[in-house]
């Protein structure tokens, strides 16, 4: 290709970013600053292994991204937070009872359910399943086909209240993992960022939609109402887009 195509080709880029608009900024739907502390209780998951501890981590590794001024503190599992006020399962007087415990204003609780493990091969059982966490699980590493839902809700523990609710669903071809069974495996991957990435990232970030500022292009002549449009917020030069 000749250095006049190269030329060009540079011409006609800078024209086309001339011709785009400044950015504004659109603030989330949802704003975790107007409460002082909130928890996050971490994932429930019905898959044995390390899969609810990952999820957990991206959770809050995202939603400290998008609310970067919001005091976010992760209370523990879920079986560890409820054990504590003696409460078998999340309701809102539960909600109520974290709330006070652990000071906390806002509880988010995370839900990952596998519905669908399709593993690649057959695999033979090499010795007698263990209890569950307590040793290694006997069976191959292998691939599988995972099909799984995400839930999140966000409660305010005054009330016990739910005041903010979504789901995301994914499948994704899911490495590192132990075939017990041909419709069961189990989630130990010794790099939980390699083998589960893939799966648990889109979900996370669609869950976690709702809480992230956004930006939109507009025409260079383009007028905003802000009477309309309260939530518009003028780009930042020193932001990236």
């Amino acid at each position: 290709m000749s250095r006049h195509v190269y030329l060009y080709s540079g011409i006609l880029i800078l024209l086309l970013l001339s011709a785009c608009g400044p950015k504004i900024k659109i603030p989330p739907k949802m704003d975790l600053t107007k409460y002082e502390r909130v928890g996050v209780i971490g994932f429930s998951c019905n898959a044995e292994g390390n899969l609810d501890e990952y999820a957990t981590r991206r959770f809050l590794i995202t939603m400290n991204a998008y609310q970067k001024k919001a005091h976010i503190v992760e209370l523990g599992s879920a079986e560890e937070v409820l054990q504590s006020g003696f409460f078998e399962e999340i309701t809102p007087e539960a909600i109520r009872a974290i709330g006070e415990d652990y000071s906390v204003d806002a509880v988010f609780t995370c839900k990952l359910q596998i519905t669908e493990i399709k593993p690649l091969f057959k695999v033979y059982r090499d010795g007698p399943r263990p209890a569950s966490g307590k040793t290694q699980i006997a069976g191959r590493r292998a691939s599988a086909d995972v099909k799984a839902w995400m839930t999140a809700n966000l409660w305010e523990t005054e009330l016990g209240a739910t005041v903010w609710r979504t789901s995301a669903h994914g499948q994704e071809m899911v490495d590192q993992v132990t075939v017990v069974s041909d419709q069961e495996v189990v989630f130990d991957a010794k790099d939980p960022q390699e083998a589960f990435w893939d799966l648990v990232h889109p979900m996370i970030k669609k869950i976690c939609d709702d809480f992230r500022t956004k930006h939109k292009r507009i025409e260079e002549n383009q007028q905003i109402d802000t009477s309309e449009h309260k939530d518009y917020l003028p780009e930042e030069k020193n932001e990236p887009g």
